[in-house]
C-alpha cells in the first residue's frame, strides 16, 4: 500500500474515533485536508466495513451523511492505532458504548458543534482543529484550534429552562479564568432568549461570552453579524465568527480533564444507529416535535394550519412519531384529537438537551397523580394547567396557528419565531413579574417587521378587569425596557371574545389618560372575517381610529420622552437575513430552518 495513502488512512481512522458522526465536510475542513481526498478515503472505508454512513438532519442544518467506525471497524482502528485490544481504544477514544449511547441522544446537538467548528477552523494546510464533548459539566464541548485558541460551547435546547442555563453561565463566570476556555459561545433558541442571556453574562461579568440564535447562517456564517456581545455601558454589539475568533485569548492554559469512565463496553455501532431516534426523524418530523414540545395538547387541526399541509401528510409525519418511534401520544378520538409528548418523547427531549429527566417529566407528563389535597392531577404542571386552561390554551394556538397558514399564503409575509408563555415571561425588577403575556413573536408584513406580544383573555369583561389587565402594560412600557427587550418596538395584541367586549376594551382605555401605550385589540369573530393580517385591529392609543392592518404598525412610533404613540413617517425595515419567507421556521424555538412537512 502506498504510505501516504496508509498515512491518510490512519488519519482518517484516528479522526473517526476522536469525533465520531461527524461528515465528510466537517472532518476535512476540521483535519485541513482536501474534501477530494477525505471523501476517497471514507469510501474506500466504507467498502471495506470499516466505516459506517448513515444520514442526519435537523430543523437548522440540512440532510448529510454522517460517519462512524464499525464494529470491525474499531478492531481495525485498535490495531492500526497501536492499541493491545479493542478494549484499550475505547477507553482512550469516545467509540465506546457509554459514548456513543450520549452522543446519539445529544446528535442534533452535536451536529451544530461540529457545524460551528468547520466555521471556526482554517481549514487547509493540515492545521487540525479538535472536537471534544463533555460527558458532564457546564460545558456541552469545546473546539480547539491548531494554534491553541479554545471555545466553550453552550446550548440552550427548548427542553432546558432558562433558569438552568443561567446557572451554568454563572458557574462558568466564577471559574479563574485562566482554567476555562478562553471564549465562550452560547447558543439559544431565539433572539429573545439571546438578549436576556447577553444581558446575563454582562451582569454576571462573564467576559468573552458571545451568544446567537442556532441557525445555520449562525453557524455556518464567518461574515453575518449574528453574536451578541454586551460591551460596557449595557450596549448590544454583534459580531462575526471572524470576530469571535480573532479575540479569543491565545494565552489560556486551559485543558480539559474528563473523568475516567469505570464501564467502557465495546459498542454495537450499527444497531445503535438504526435505532436512534435522532438518525430515524426527518427535520420534518423535528420540526413537529418541536412545536409539540412547545405547545403540548395540540389540536390536530391547530397542527395541520401550523404546518400548512394537508390532513393526509400530518398523517404520514404523526404515524412516525406516533406509532413508529413513540415520541408523540395521541389524546381524544376522531375530530378531537390532541398531541403531546409520550414519556418516550420527554426522555428524548431530555437527553438532547441535557435537561434534568425529573423536571421534564414534572413539566410534560400526562401520568396522574394524587396530590397532598387528595386531588387527581397530572403529574406535568403544564398538561396540569391547559387540562384547566383548555378553552384559553386552545385560543392561543388557534392564533398562532392561523397567523402562521396566513403568512405562508402571503409571499410578503413571515412568521419569523414564536415562544410559549412559558419563556415568554418578563420581569423588569428583581421579584416582580412586569409582563406574562401569553406568546411573544416577530413577524414581518408587508417587509415591515412587528415584534408583537399576544394576550387571549377571556375573564376581564368589564372596565374594572380591563384596567387591571392593562396596567402591568403600561408599567412596562413606560420604563423605556419594551425597545431594548423586542425591537424595534413591540405591540401588544389583545384578542377578546366578541366585539362587544373589544368595544368595552375601546371605551375604558379612552377614559384612562395613562393609556397611550401600543396596544390593539380585535375580537375573534373578525379575525375569522378579515384575517389576522387584514384590517382588524383597533389601536388603544386612538379608540377612534378606524381598524388597522399589521403591516401599517409600521407608521407609528413610540415618542419615549412623552410615553405616547405617534404617527410619523418613521418606517421599520425587515431585517434582510429574512426576505425569503421559505426559509423561516414557524414554530416556538426561534430560529431559521430548512424545509417542512
Amino acid at each position: 500500500m502506498n504510505p501516504k495513502v496508509q498515512e491518510r488512512e490512519m488519519q482518517v481512522l484516528r479522526a473517526l474515533a476522536s469525533m465520531p458522526f461527524a461528515d465528510t465536510l466537517e472532518l476535512a475542513v476540521i483535519l485541513g485536508e482536501a474534501y477530494a481526498t477525505m471523501h476517497r478515503v471514507l469510501i474506500s472505508l466504507l467498502a471495506d466495513g470499516v466505516a459506517g454512513r448513515v444520514n442526519h438532519g435537523t430543523v437548522h442544518l440540512p440532510t448529510s451523511g454522517r460517519w462512524f467506525l464499525t464494529a470491525a471497524g474499531v478492531d481495525e482502528a485498535a490495531d492500526q492505532l497501536g492499541f493491545a485490544t479493542p478494549s484499550e481504544l475505547v477507553r482512550a477514544y469516545p467509540v465506546s458504548q457509554q459514548w456513543l449511547t450520549l452522543l446519539l441522544r445529544r446528535m442534533d446537538a452535536v451536529a451544530s458543534v461540529y457545524r460551528l467548528a468547520t466555521a471556526l477552523s482554517p481549514g487547509y494546510r493540515s492545521h487540525r482543529s479538535r472536537v471534544e464533548f463533555h460527558r458532564r459539566g457546564r460545558f456541552d464541548a469545546t473546539i480547539t484550534l491548531c494554534d491553541g485558541r479554545t471555545f466553550g460551547v453552550v446550548r440552550q435546547g427548548l427542553g432546558l429552562r432558562r433558569r438552568s442555563l443561567h446557572d451554568r453561565l454563572r458557574a462558568i463566570a466564577q471559574y479563574d479564568p485562566s482554567r476555562r476556555p478562553g471564549t465562550v459561545l452560547v447558543l439559544v433558541p431565539s433572539s429573545w432568549e439571546q438578549r436576556l442571556t447577553a444581558r446575563l453574562c454582562e451582569r454576571i461579568h462573564l467576559d468573552d461570552c458571545y451568544v446567537a440564535v442556532e441557525s445555520r447562517d449562525a453557524l455556518e456564517s464567518e461574515t453575518d453579524r449574528l453574536w451578541l456581545e454586551r460591551t460596557v455601558g449595557g450596549y448590544n454589539r454583534y459580531n462575526t465568527l471572524n470576530d469571535v475568533r480573532s479575540r479569543c485569548s491565545r494565552d489560556r492554559g486551559w485543558l480539559m480533564r474528563q473523568r475516567t469512565r469505570r464501564r467502557a463496553s465495546l459498542p454495537h455501532p450499527e444497531r445503535m444507529a438504526r435505532s436512534a431516534p435522532a438518525f430515524g426523524l426527518s427535520p420534518s418530523e423535528k420540526r413537529v416535535l418541536d412545536i409539540v414540545t412547545d405547545h403540548p395538547m395540540l389540536p390536530r387541526e391547530h397542527l395541520g394550519r401550523w404546518l400548512g399541509v394537508s390532513d393526509g401528510r400530518v398523517s404520514q409525519v404523526m404515524r412516525s412519531l406516533v406509532d413508529t418511534w413513540g415520541l408523540i401520544e395521541r389524546h381524544g378520538r376522531r375530530g378531537r384529537v390532541r398531541y403531546t409528548l409520550s414519556d418516550g418523547g420527554i426522555r428524548h427531549v431530555a437527553h438532547r438537551d441535557r435537561a434534568q429527566l425529573p423536571a421534564a417529566r414534572e413539566t410534560w407528563s400526562t401520568a396522574l397523580i394524587t396530590d397532598c389535597h387528595g386531588r387527581r392531577r397530572h403529574l406535568g404542571h403544564r398538561i396540569d394547567t391547559r387540562a384547566r386552561q383548555t378553552r384559553h390554551a386552545d385560543a392561543v394556538t388557534w392564533f398562532l396557528s392561523e397567523l402562521a397558514a396566513e403568512t405562508l399564503a402571503d409571499d410578503s409575509s413571515a412568521l419569523l419565531w414564536t415562544l410559549p408563555t412559558e419563556r415568554a415571561t418578563r420581569s423588569v425588577r428583581r421579584g416582580e413579574p412586569s409582563i406574562a403575556p401569553d406568546a411573544v413573536g416577530e413577524l414581518i408584513a408587508d417587509d415591515s417587521t412587528v415584534p408583537f406580544y399576544l394576550e387571549c383573555e377571556h375573564r376581564a369583561r368589564h372596565p374594572r378587569g380591563v384596567r387591571a389587565k392593562l396596567r402591568p402594560y403600561t408599567r412596562y412600557y413606560s420604563q423605556g425596557k419594551p425597545e431594548d427587550d423586542h425591537p424595534p418596538f413591540p405591540f401588544t395584541l389583545f384578542v377578546v371574545d366578541g366585539e362587544d367586549v373589544e368595544a368595552t376594551y375601546a371605551r375604558t382605555t379612552a377614559a384612562m389618560r395613562s393609556m397611550t401605550v401600543p396596544v390593539l385589540v380585535s375580537c375573534r369573530p373578525v379575525l375569522e372575517g378579515s384575517g389576522i393580517l387584514g384590517r382588524s385591529w383597533r389601536p388603544m392609543w386612538a379608540p377612534a381610529c378606524p381598524r388597522l392592518r399589521l403591516s401599517e404598525l409600521r407608521a407609528y412610533r413610540w415618542d419615549a420622552l412623552y410615553n405616547v404613540m405617534r404617527r410619523d413617517g418613521y418606517f421599520f425595515a425587515a431585517p434582510p437575513a429574512h426576505k425569503n419567507k421559505k426559509t423561516t421556521r414557524l414554530v416556538g424555538g426561534g430560529n431559521s430552518g430548512r424545509g417542512g412537512p
